[in-house]
Parts: C-alpha cells; structure tokens; sequence
C-alpha cells in the first residue's frame, strides 16, 4: 500500500472562510523533536484540557492587582470582585439558557466535582434507580453507584442509545427510576446525544435529568430550555478548562428548590445564616453550596472565555470543527490499518463532536501517541479515557476483572500492556493543515516507518526514545529567582469600569 501523501488527502466539505479563531496561548509554540529539530507543534488533547485564549489570560492579569475575597468585605476590592463574580455566574446561566429565578449556578473545580455534589445533594429512597449509559466518563458513573442502582444503558455502532429501551427501562414497575444522567456528547466516540429528547422520557416518569456536558458545552450551542418545556435539562455540568478557560473552574447549572431542600454536600463558611453551639441554620442558594473561598478568578476567566466563544458564535465553532473531522474521518478511515472506533462516517459529523479515537494494527496505543509526539510535534493522548467499561466494550476486552492487564496493573503497578486507544480531540484552534499532517503520521505509523529505538517503562506504559528526553531546563520553573514589577497603579482602574 502506498503511503497518504499529503496531495492526497480529502477535504470533503467546503472550509468556512469566516471562521476566526482568537489567539489561543500555546497553540502555536516551538517542541523539540528526536531528530533535533524543533517545530510548532500541533496540539491535539483538547478533550483533556485546552488552552487558554491569550484576551482571557490578559483580563486575568488585568484584575489580579484587584484581587480580594468576595462578600461581606468592606473595600473597595472586595466590593469589585464581588460585583464581577455575581455578573460572572449571570453570564455563564445566560450561555446554556437557565432561568435566574428558578435555577442557580455553583461553581466548581470540575465536572467530576459537580457530578459529586449533585449525587450529594438529589435526595434517594431506598430502592431507587439511576439510569446512565455505557458512554460514560467515569466522573459521571462513579458518583452515583453509593446512592442507588446504577444501569448502563448499551449503544448502537454509532454511538446512540435506543429510545425505546430507555423507555422500558424507565418501567416504574421496575423500582422508580430517580435520576437519568448522561454525557451530552462522548469524550471517546464523539458521539451527540439527544438530550432533550431523553429529558422529556426522563420527565414523562417522573425522574430528574442530569446532563455531563464537558465534552458538549464547549463545542455546540446548548439551551437547558424552560422548565416548562417536557424536554428542560434539570442540571448541566461542565468544565471551564476544556472550553480555553484558564484555571480549574467549572459549573453546575440546575434547579434552585432541589439545592435548597438539602445540607449543603460541604458545609463551612458561607453556607450558614446562623450558628449556634447546637443549630445551625443554612443559607439560601447558592450561597449554601459554595463553601469557603472560591477560585474567584476562574470564575471570571470562566465568564471572559465564554464571551470570547459568543463573539465568535458557537455555530461557527461547530461547522469549524465539523470540518476538520470530516476531514480526518474521511482519510484516516482510508488506511486499512487504521480501526476508527465509533462512526466513520464523515457525513455524520451533525451527530458527533470532533473527538476521533483510533487503534492501528500491530502498533500499540501507547507506541503510536510516543511516535506523534517525538517524531511529528503531535500532541495526542492513549489509554482508556477515563471511560473503562466502554473501552472494554469496543476493543472486546472482558467485562470482569480477570483479564490479565487489570491484575498486572492493580496487584504488580505493572502497566506494559493495559489495552487502549489513540485520541485526537479538535479545538477552536485547529486547522486542516494540522489534519493533514496527522493524517500523513498516521499513514506512516501504520507502514511501521519511524526513526526512533522505543522501550517501554512497564510501570508507566509510556515509550520513550532510548538517549532521548524532553529537556524543560530552560523552560519556567522553582529554581529561579521569581521577579518582580512596579506597581501597575493608576493605569489599571480602567477594569473597575470596564465590560466583564
């Protein structure tokens, strides 16, 4: 078989020429390679975590001589941070659509945070039955197996479930279901879940419906709807750093009178109205749920990010990325070695988020992701994403624990052959060139043609380049003397009266 030459390789949907992506920090920096080049690499683990937009990192810096904590403090700090956290928590309920009479909005570290505290906070009854799906990310399966009966839903080839079984499952007679929870979209397959037609199920039996949109929220306009709507979203979570914000924050946006009908999951400071030696008496939402400090600035870099993705308006986001998956499904499902887990089809792209997950013949996972990154300046991630029981699923690994890369792993530390894939996840910043230059990779990964002597570290899984290490010697770290700068004074006053 002939290599995929660059001339090659496809596109197969017209490129939205409107389409301008704000500067993205990193996106375009120098990596050193095994042949002792250095190129721009190419930045393709946005599924994990993205990186920030250079006017958000820039609005941060701006309001950190301003820094305090929020409510109750009587400066002139405290008073601006406070008023910028609360227009921060309206802007982020206005982007998924909520209604700020009768949802809040608490922020978190992150989904798997948000997918605690509402497993934490929904009331269950002996009995009770929470309905999920093999899709998940562990973050939003784990949480809820201590509070009822969990059931996975299967899937389809394409990454759907089906209705009519939901339906089914949703039978009161088979103990009531309480909470129905899944991904909006697949951190592995890509795959685009309709939520608000599961919702209306879910609501038709009396469940409540809980949506993980980490993958989701940052790539397609989402609306939770009113709550009068059959197809309303009870409670949406996401994450702020997979969607260019800086900073561990994320978000739950959900119904208030749920919130307030239970202790906080964290009780501490701020959650109170009163205390005594032997009452306590909590406070309203959302203030009950926000225990201690919070990461202020997230929240407000948070808030900007979500500006900078309106501005640019989140259907071009999604025809954007929508492309460059076509893009990459079309040709990558060309090389016969390659296995596209999920969808091939590169029309399908309206029902998928731009996540392509892959295994080739003969080349372990973990092998391939070593070869993009040292030979090509390709950042991807391999392994099982967080995601176990769907992995095990699609690679036909066996469901029980006796499989002998669990044992080497849990009982020996040993990880030389735990089974995975390679991820390549899309972000605003991502272009068909990059596409092609993965797609050529790929290729020639698949045609066993690399430079580079791999030996594995067994405890790890990683490859590395025998004599070859990154070297981070010049790079920011804690050896050197930190610096300092003048007071920014006077000049910076112009964020007190500035747009958030």
């Amino acid at each position: 078989m002939q290599l995929i030459q660059r001339q090659d390789i496809k596109a197969i949907q017209p490129k939205s020429e409107s389409f301008q992506c704000p500067e993205v920090l990193g996106a375009n920096h120098f990596v050193p390679l095994l042949d002792g080049r250095h190129i721009t690499q190419i930045f393709l683990d946005n599924g994990a975590s993205t990186k920030p937009f250079r006017v958000v990192s820039d609005f941060i810096r701006d309001i950190e001589p301003y820094y305090s904590n929020i409510h109750r403090g009587t400066g002139f700090d405290s008073h601006f941070c406070t008023e910028r956290y609360e227009q921060a928590r309206r802007i982020v309920g206005e982007f998924v659509g909520w209604d700020s009479e009768r949802d809040v909005v608490i922020p978190v570290r992150n989904t798997t945070e948000g997918m605690n505290l509402l497993a934490n906070t929904i009331s269950f009854a002996p009995g009770d039955r929470v309905l999920t799906t093999i899709l998940e990310h562990h973050s939003s399966d784990l949480p809820w197996r201590n509070k009822a009966k969990v059931e996975h839903l299967p899937i389809n080839a394409e990454g759907q479930i089906d209705l009519k079984e939901l339906e089914r499952r949703l039978d009161p007679a088979k103990g009531r279901v309480r909470v129905v929870t899944m991904t909006g979209a697949s951190n592995i397959l890509g795959s685009v879940l309709p939520i608000h037609e599961i919702a209306a199920l879910a609501h038709k039996y009396g469940a409540l419906m809980v949506v993980d949109g980490a993958q989701l929220v940052p790539h397609r306009r989402v609306n939770m709807r009113p709550h009068t709507d059959p197809g309303h979203i009870d409670f949406l979570v996401f994450s702020g750093h997979k969607m260019n914000a800086p900073g561990g924050v994320g978000a739950v946006v959900g119904r208030r009178d749920i919130f307030a009908a239970a202790a906080p999951y964290q009780p501490g400071g701020g959650t109170v109205g009163s205390v005594s030696t032997n009452s306590v008496t909590w406070a309203a939402p959302p203030d009950r749920n926000e225990a201690g400090t919070p990461n202020i600035l997230g929240m407000l870099a948070l808030a900007r990010t979500i500006q900078v993705l309106e501005a640019v308006g989140m259907d071009k986001v999604e025809a954007h990325e929508r492309h460059l998956t076509s893009v990459l499904l079309e040709n990558l499902s060309h090389i016969p070695q390659v296995k596209i887990l999920g969808s091939r089809d590169p029309n399908g792209t309206d029902k998928r988020v731009g996540v392509v997950t892959f295994t080739v013949d003969g080349v372990p996972h973990g092998l391939v992701a070593a070869i993009l990154s040292y030979e090509w300046g390709i950042a991807v991630r391999n392994g099982c994403f967080c995601a176990q029981p769907l992995m095990k699923r699609l690679l036909g690994v066996e469901e029980t624990c006796s499989c002998p890369s669990e044992e080497e792993t849990s009982v020996r530390g040993d990880r030389h052959n735990v089974p995975g894939a390679v991820r390549a996840s899309l972000g605003i910043h991502n272009t068909e060139q990059e596409m092609e230059t993965l797609i050529e990779a790929v290729s020639r990964i698949a045609q066993k043609q690399w430079q580079g002597d791999y030996e594995q570290d067994a405890t790890t899984g990683d490859y590395l380049p025998r004599g070859f290490r990154f070297d981070f010697s010049d790079l920011p770290g804690f050896d050197t003397e930190p610096t300092t700068h003048s007071s920014t004074g006077e000049r910076h006053l112009k964020v007190v009266h500035g747009l958030l």
